[in-house]
């Protein structure tokens, strides 16, 4: 993209000067760690933590993610959320910190809640705060599209060669890289990209380029 400069000598010729792509990207960096959240997925890795919930890269991402928003918040010194959004967020924090201080073991119910509070209020408040405009909500709905087609080809690859989970005596059943622990992974991921493939059919943005309709539909 270019811009005109006015000479300052009547009659010289106009001088162009080059805006650099890359601000627009530069913007948007704080996305980087949802985008990290959302492909690390098609990693097939797992750290079991004394036999109880799994923490892979994914889950280091989504704090990342956390961090950068609770850093620009203070950097920006903006109001986080609004009343409405604060509520409906701290409701179930409340509600979990409840369930596990009045469980049986409290202390075996804390890796629980740490999980809860992750998924259900602290990185859905993130995902709010820092996605500003459309095109950061497309940069994400991206990712989610390119984790379905991973694990799409990956389940097709399983079922084809017989390298999947065990169903009826075969192994067959199509986990892509979630694991026969984890036998419903693979489809919401295929159902959630299917959906954000179709809104990008449905809704493509003016200045998407000619071949992304066809591909998303």
């Amino acid at each position: 993209m270019t811009a005109t400069l006015t000479a300052p000598v009547p009659g010289a010729p106009p001088r162009t000067v080059s805006r650099p792509p890359a601000a627009g990207w530069l913007r948007h960096w704080p996305l980087l760690p949802l985008i990290a959240t959302v492909l690390l997925p098609a990693l097939p890795y797992g750290l079991g933590v004394g036999g109880g919930a799994s923490v892979g890269p994914a889950d280091i991402a989504s704090g990342i993610a956390v961090l950068v928003c609770a850093g620009r918040l203070l950097y920006l010194r903006r109001r986080p959320l609004s009343g409405a959004a604060a509520l409906v967020l701290g409701l179930p924090a409340v509600g979990f910190a409840v369930a596990a201080v009045t469980a049986a073991d409290p202390a075996a119910a804390l890796p629980g809640l740490v999980r809860y509070l992750q998924v259900f209020v602290l990185v859905p408040a993130a995902v709010c705060l820092l996605l500003k405009d459309a095109h950061g909500f497309r940069i994400v709905t991206a990712a989610l599209v390119v984790l379905a087609l991973v694990q799409g080809v990956v389940g097709v690859e399983q079922y084809v060669t017989g390298t999947g989970a065990s169903y009826m005596g075969e192994e067959i059943r199509a986990v892509g890289t979630f694991g026969p622990s984890d036998i419903m992974g693979m489809a919401t991921v295929v159902a959630y990209g299917l959906l954000a493939a179709a809104a990008c059919a449905l809704r493509t943005p003016r200045t998407a380029p000619a071949w992304l309709r066809p591909c998303a539909a």
